[in-house]
């Protein structure tokens, strides 16, 4: 394996890990920009990035060109949300340091660890260094880098600098949840279906599927209805894994990026009356109310917030909010400047609109670039706030 060998000092790759970030303008490119520079830093021969759903810390899509084989995929989802595993990334996403290496988690007893089992050990890794990208606002992301069995160890120096890349970096990934730079392709007419066997091997894909998500790997032939040897993104099987754990609902709801359509939902559901397929997934537009969940999040606001925001989305006046919410009008005006000032607006109707314009409207027309309303700090953010609705 090809290490790229070299060190530097934590503050000079930070920085230029920050940089790197924010110059991205997909989450696609936020992980290529990322690599070259933390891949050399802390030199590891495997890595992996990962977004997650805040909400849910859901597998949402990322860049695992560099990591696991699309054969072994389903397997490692299968570990992540179904068997269970040592440093998961919703558990990191939760822990006081958001930072985890495998082989100290399990006290040098690495077979004790399914994950290395399964898939790092037989793809000749000695060990694995996970860094939950999360700010103040929560959790979007991951990144998963491994090192191969002729390498050094991982030392408290490379954690450290690990560790010190996690608020940054899940910064830089929730502010690319407020952006949408890319050109977007018509949507498909009809939802995708994707039928599951026990093993996570594709039995039947309907047409529309590929066309819906980015990474779907067909075999040589194209052929969607006779797919032995298709793989799916990492999303896919993660929402199929998730309904097959143990005490799980039979159905399950999540999302995943996609790089010509957006924001796509996927349906799970267990199919445990049928003879082969074990799961089905569709994939469809995201909702506005799914897209609206995460983009406020991204903007940092409260679960207060986040409710009163969605009342004024519905039109409701002060009295009826304050009413619905059990807070006084007062409060409810305190609220609604603290949302104005972290959105970068100053009423209501700028509110609305800048939901709208800049988040909902790209997924109505996304062929018609969007009207991009002023950044905060700019058209007058920071004057007193008005609010014509009383």
């Amino acid at each position: 394996m090809g290490r790229i060998g070299g060190t530097t000092r934590s503050g000079t790759v930070q920085d230029a890990a920050v940089r790197a970030a924010t110059s991205a303008e997909s989450v696609e490119a936020f992980f290529d920009e990322v690599a070259r520079v933390i891949v050399p830093a802390l030199r590891v021969d495997m890595w992996a990035g990962v977004t997650v759903d805040p909400r849910t810390l859901m597998n949402t899509g990322g860049n695992y060109r560099c990591a696991v084989p699309a054969a072994l995929m389903p397997r490692m989802l299968d570990i992540e949300y179904c068997e269970g595993d040592v440093n998961s990334i919703p558990d990191l996403a939760r822990k006081p340091v958001p930072v985890g290496l495998l082989s100290e988690e399990v006290g040098g007893r690495l077979e004790l660890s399914p994950r290395y089992r399964d898939i790092a050990g037989p793809l000749g890794f000695r060990d694995e260094l996970r860094v939950a990208l999360r700010d103040r606002h929560g959790a979007w992301g991951a990144l998963v880098l491994g090192r191969a069995v002729d390498a050094p160890a991982f030392t408290p120096a490379d954690l450290a600098l690990a560790e010190s890349l996690a608020q940054p970096l899940g910064s830089a990934l929730r502010r690319l949840h407020l952006t949408d730079r890319a050109h977007r392709e018509p949507a498909p007419t009809a939802p995708g279906l994707v039928l599951l066997d026990e093993e996570y091997n594709v039995l039947q894909m309907s047409p529309a599927f590929p066309l819906w998500i980015d990474g779907v790997s067909l075999p040589p032939t194209g052929r969607t209805r006779s797919p032995a040897g298709a793989s799916l993104p990492p999303a896919v099987y993660g929402v199929a894994a998730a309904v097959r754990a143990p005490g799980a609902a039979s159905s399950f709801t999540s999302w995943a990026h996609s790089g010509s359509q957006g924001s796509v939902r996927l349906h799970a559901w267990r199919l445990d009356d049928l003879t082969e397929a074990r799961v089905a997934v569709v994939v469809e537009p995201a909702g506005p109310g799914e897209r609206l969940g995460v983009i406020v999040a991204a903007y940092g606001l409260s679960a207060r917030e986040q409710h009163i925001t969605e009342l004024v989305l519905h039109g409701h006046s002060t009295a009826e909010i304050a009413r619905r919410a059990g807070l006084s009008p007062h409060t409810v005006q305190d609220h609604l400047k603290s949302v104005f000032d972290k959105t970068g607006v100053r009423s209501r109707r700028d509110l609305v609109a800048t939901l709208f314009v800049r988040h909902h409207a790209p997924a109505l027309a996304p062929t018609t670039p969007p009207q991009v309303c002023p950044e905060p700090g700019a058209g007058g953010v920071g004057s007193p706030v008005t609010d014509r609705r009383g």
